[in-house]
């Protein structure tokens, strides 16, 4: 009787922590399931005098409203207790909030529109018969330690009349109701989506089918002359006049700002480096046996106390070095990573299945001539072969946009985490060997492997991001306000940012429901843009980062582009443009025919100042970098035989003429095996597209008034 109560108490414990995952509004999704987990179920939402929203004939009170607001928000905290929600975040979570609100309004309105009911035997079969089916949110609370679904687990589960385990399961069958009322309703609304045969056999070729083609690329770019793409006034306006519906415009409104950042101070840093120093001289002492050291994780880490080994790429760069050194009980010093600082105690270490290696490259893209750039790389390979440091050249050479913060550092990886050319050469080099150049996608990569390890951690962390104090956040809105106090003065925005050395920036042209830079889409903030004159300035506004303050400083109605503001700017370069691809086509035309000996690269000869490339393994669902995503290239390249020169092609970047040098066959059994997934997927896609059209149309046809911005 003992053993038994304690397993259900095990049970409710993780049924309480799990509790707030599976009480949910409704699911409206396909698939995929987009699920509200706010704590409470819809039905009992709106009605009353203080209604600040309407959605058709549903009244959306404040009270009710906030109380979804207030469970969401609840949420947040226990899966980041450190997190700070100021006032920035707030307004996300109400527009969260308020969005799915008007989906779910409109999706039970249709649910009742169409009399679609679902039974409480439907559920109860579901329930006790078919529980490996479960929505997975419900699956989880009785996950194993290795993912999968603990029958035995749930069906003790389902024995329990405690009061809490009533409440659960009484979760537990509005959720399947929601989700059935859900898919039923998407079942009526897609009933006529069908994939045909042809349509899985496109997305086949264009999963599956490789090419390899030459090609010369004659590019819009490449014509430099100006006299000769000179256009009048009068053949602008003629081109805006043909073209007009190009140069629509909505109300917007641009605008002048300031943030005054409230980013942690040195004394934060210095006091929080201080707090994680006396965590670490506590976790010495602490241990697991009397669960002490798992109260201090948990009581005082951001990330909370993991009881199982993780691998080394889990880690930081500072605290994975400390783990290969330490030995089981050792200590961290303060470490500091981009996650916050750390304390690390190493509890036990165990060689895993999966090989992690540690890595650094440099990458040197194909720019428009793959020849030099592998010269390029191989030269850079060359460097560090004589004694100069991967890391340094990967800072000031690799053409990887991240290789000026990382040094070229890739951390610890396993297979799978990078493409397969690269992959290939980091796993089949030793430890402090140099490979390279390894030609990918991507360009030629200078690869270096600093470790190689199946080594797994059980550690206890202690983790806390440098966030700004109370005090610091204070300092930083009381300047603000003093900024606004003389704006309100007639100081002048330009002049008075550059005595207190903040930043202006500008802002292009922004909707009704568009997006305010650093505010997102703060209610108050757009209308009361909108709603005031030019030279309006908004008071503080709480944004993530600080406060910003705003001024508008041009407003345009709906309606088309003035010609005089644009004909420069967006009219000449389309009608220049124009002229060029009708050059290109008949220089196209005539190189074409000066072909030698079907080998496309002869025109180099006489015509070098175009591009002229290789590309290798070319899928369409895989745009190459060279390239980038043409439709009409790749439709064009598809449909070419092995030798064959195409006609001028006339794509996004000018004008192609190819050579399809070898194309991979058809393979009709690796076609059948895959096309029962690739229609699936297709149907699934046509039918999340049919849902979420119909839902947007719905929204916009919707009798909707939002005043949120009259209560916040």
């Amino acid at each position: 009787m003992e053993k038994n109560k304690i397993k259900n108490t095990g049970i409710m414990n993780k049924m309480r922590d799990k509790m707030p995952l599976i009480i949910i509004i409704l699911i409206i999704a396909f698939l995929a399931t987009i699920v509200f987990e706010w704590g409470m179920n819809y039905v009992g939402l709106g009605g009353g005098s203080d209604a600040f929203g309407k959605i058709n004939s549903k009244e959306i009170s404040y009270q009710e409203f906030e109380r979804i607001v207030s469970q969401q928000i609840d949420q947040m905290r226990q899966q980041n207790p450190d997190q700070d929600i100021d006032e920035a975040t707030m307004n996300q979570i109400r527009d969260q909030v308020w969005n799915s609100l008007v989906s779910q309004t409109i999706s039970q309105q249709a649910i009742e529109k169409y009399g679609i009911t679902v039974s409480d035997k439907e559920i109860l079969d579901w329930i006790y018969n078919r529980p490996e089916t479960l929505p997975e949110p419900i699956k989880r609370n009785f996950m194993d330690s290795t993912g999968v679904f603990n029958a035995g687990f749930y069906q003790q589960a389902l024995g329990m009349k405690t009061p809490e385990a009533t409440q659960f399961w009484q979760s537990v069958e509005n959720y399947c109701r929601e989700t059935l009322l859900s898919e039923k309703l998407q079942n009526i609304l897609t009933q006529g989506a069908v994939v045909t045969e042809s349509e899985v056999l496109e997305k086949y070729k264009e999963e599956n089918i490789m090419a390899n083609f030459d090609y010369a690329l004659l590019d819009l770019n490449s014509l430099t002359d100006t006299t000769q793409f000179a256009v009048t006034d009068s053949e602008l306006k003629d081109y805006y006049e043909k073209n007009k519906s190009d140069f629509k415009q909505n109300e917007s409104v641009k605008m002048k700002y300031v943030l005054f950042s409230d980013a942690a101070t040195a004394d934060d840093s210095s006091s929080m480096k201080r707090d994680i120093e006396a965590y670490a001289k506590d976790m010495k002492k602490a241990t697991l046996e009397d669960s002490s050291l798992i109260k201090l994780v948990n009581q005082n880490s951001s990330i909370p106390f993991k009881d199982e080994y993780q691998p080394s790429n889990v880690f930081k760069g500072p605290a994975t070095t400390f783990l290969f050194n330490a030995k089981p009980g050792d200590v961290s010093d303060v470490l500091i990573t981009d996650e916050g600082y750390q304390a690390i105690k190493l509890l036990d270490s165990k060689e895993g299945e999966n090989v992690y290696i540690n890595a650094t490259h440099v990458l040197v893209n194909f720019g428009t001539d793959t020849a030099a750039a592998k010269n390029k790389a191989q030269d850079i390979y060359n460097r560090i072969k004589n004694g100069e440091d991967i890391k340094v050249l990967a800072e000031q050479l690799s053409d990887d946009p991240s290789a000026k913060q990382n040094k070229g550092d890739l951390g610890w990886f396993t297979k799978g985490a990078m493409v397969k050319e690269f992959e290939d050469a980091a796993f089949g080099a030793s430890v402090g060997s140099l490979v390279g150049p390894v030609k990918t996608n991507f360009g030629f990569h200078v690869i270096k492997v600093f470790g190689k390890e199946k080594k797994e951690f059980k550690v206890a962390l202690i983790n806390k991001p440098v966030v700004p104090s109370s005090r610091s956040k204070q300092l930083v809105k009381s300047k603000a306000e003093e900024f606004y106090y003389q704006l309100e003065k007639g100081k002048i925005l330009d002049s008075l940012a550059k005595e207190n050395n903040v930043v202006v920036q500008t802002s292009g042209d922004i909707l009704r429901d568009g997006q305010v830079p650093l505010a997102g889409s703060n209610k108050k903030t757009i209308r009361s843009l909108f709603d005031n004159k030019v030279g309006f300035i908004t008071a503080p506004v709480k944004v993530q980062g600080g406060y910003a303050i705003y001024e508008s400083i041009d407003k345009k109605p709906e309606g088309f582009l003035n010609f005089d503001s644009i004909k420069v700017t967006m009219v000449k370069p389309k009608l220049v443009n124009q002229k060029k691809y009708a050059v290109l086509e008949n220089i196209a035309k005539d190189l074409e025919s000066k072909i030698t000996n079907s080998d496309l690269f002869s025109l180099k000869e006489i015509a070098p100042q175009y591009t002229y490339e290789t590309i290798d393994s070319f899928k369409v669902s895989a745009p190459n970098p060279k390239i980038g995503q043409d439709y009409a290239l790749s439709t064009a390249v598809m449909s070419m035989k092995p030798g064959e020169i195409s006609k001028p092609i006339k794509g996004s970047k000018g004008y192609y003429i190819v050579k399809l040098n070898s194309i991979t066959e058809f393979n009709e059994q690796d076609y059948l095996l895959k096309a029962s997934d690739i229609r699936k997927n297709l149907l699934n896609a046509k039918k999340q597209s049919i849902v979420t059209d119909w839902l947007n149309k719905m929204q916009n046809e919707a009798d909707i008034v939002d005043n949120r911005d009259k209560f916040y």
